[in-house]
């Protein structure tokens, strides 16, 4: 930088430190400083420190600055030549529509003054303004706010637009709205320009509907996505969309091919229920008989327990005795045991057995599961019974009678001695 004459040493040094700034930082932006209040500034410096340096300089300085640095920063005397009126100086790495996000967020809402420009549209609200009538009623009136008197307040009609974007205040809108309490005009530092690696953003570059923006990147996200559907194209987004339609095509392949798969029974019979109700229908128009009782399908069985009620069976039972009380008798003796003879065994005749017969060979026949049969049991031998004239033998008396008698001759013995 050349500098001649007699120039102070601190605008050489300030110029200096501007051409410092100019080459380390990427992007150099310029806000504008009118209406703006200095404790507007300081609140902005203090929310940006350590991303945004600021800086408050004149517009000669910063020129001389950016002709000494116009080798190493392309287009940059330019964006020097497009500075005019009061303005702040900012450095930093911040993309510059960052850095008007981060400047519009700290704006604040400032009562109207006359003479200010309407950054947006001004409406007064209907409703009870709290304010007695008196004269301000002919301000409301100039303004063309209509308003009435009820409850012994003043009252705004309806909705009423005393300004649109870009108007300027009147002293009679100023006066209304600063009584109503409204702060229509929002006060803070913005970017008239910006500069970043050779290209120069004006203010209509940096000033972007956010809103918009991602309504249209939705709208596009949207679009995308329904091509991807429509096209089958799997990606983790669309992959359960597309495996849920692919289901869907099933089924209904399956409901029109009557095939009896788990997920297309209620289909196929829902179907046939409809086409079943609507023929029942026609045949109703045909022949009025044959109309159905009910179209409800036939609920399963259900088993009803039976419900049993407890009978009251009045019995008259028979009185009971006194029972008779009967005696113990002593149990006589045992007898003793009397053997009796063994009868001889008269002898047996077994018949001789037959001769076997030889075995007759005979053809082979289909193999039959040989079964085996239960042993044979041995054969009763059968006693002759006696003939006729055989004559009965006197059967011999019980032992019991013969020891009964041998008792009573003891007994009689006993008495007679």
């Amino acid at each position: 930088m050349r500098l001649g004459g007699k120039i102070p040493q601190e605008k050489v040094a300030a110029a200096q430190q501007l051409a410092n700034d100019i080459g380390i930082h990427k992007v150099v932006a310029v806000a504008d400083l009118v209406k703006v209040r200095s404790s507007q500034v300081q609140e902005t410096r203090r929310k940006l420190r350590g991303k945004v340096r600021i800086l408050v300089t004149k517009n000669m300085l910063f020129k001389k600055a950016a002709e000494s640095m116009e080798e190493k920063r392309k287009n940059i005397v330019n964006f020097a030549d497009s500075i005019s009126g009061p303005c702040l100086f900012l450095f930093s790495e911040v993309d510059p529509f960052e850095l008007t996000i981060l400047l519009d967020k700290s704006k604040v809402r400032v009562p109207a003054k006359v003479g200010d420009v309407a950054t947006s549209e001004i409406v007064v609200q209907a409703g009870n303004t709290g304010l007695p009538p008196g004269p301000i009623i002919s301000e409301f009136s100039e303004a063309k706010v209509p308003t009435k008197i009820e409850s012994g307040s003043i009252w705004v009609v309806k909705d009423t637009a005393v300004a649109k974007k870009g108007d300027v205040i009147s002293a009679k809108v100023a006066s209304v709205l600063s009584k109503l309490g409204i702060k229509p005009i929002e006060a803070g530092i913005s970017l008239k320009v910006a500069y970043e690696d050779g290209l120069i953003f004006n203010r209509e570059d940096l000033q972007f509907d956010l809103k918009s923006y991602r309504d249209n990147i939705a709208f596009a996200l949207k679009q995308a996505m329904s091509l991807a559907l429509e096209a089958n194209y799997l990606t983790p987004e669309t992959a359960p969309v597309v495996l849920s339609k692919v289901q869907r095509q099933a089924v209904w392949l399956a409901v029109k091919s009557g095939y009896p798969a788990g997920l297309a029974m209620p289909e196929i019979l829902r179907e046939a229920f409809t086409e079943m109700k609507a023929l029942s229908q026609s045949l109703t128009e045909v022949n009025k008989e044959a109309a159905p009782t009910s179209y409800e399908a036939p609920s399963p069985a259900q088993v009803v327990p039976v419900k049993l009620e407890a009978i009251a069976l009045e019995v008259e039972l028979p009185k009971v005795e006194k029972p008779v009380e009967v005696k113990k008798v002593p149990k006589p003796a045992p007898l003793p045991k009397i053997e009796k003879p063994v009868k001889e065994a008269k002898p047996v005749r077994i018949a001789p057995a037959e001769p076997a017969k030889p075995a007759v060979e005979k053809p082979p026949e289909s193999v039959k599961p040989t079964v085996q049969k239960p042993p044979e049991e041995p054969r009763k031998v059968t006693k002759k019974r006696p003939s006729a004239a055989e004559e009965p033998k006197p059967k011999k008396k019980p032992a019991k009678e013969k020891v009964e008698k041998k008792e009573k001759a003891k007994r009689e013995k006993s008495k007679s001695r």
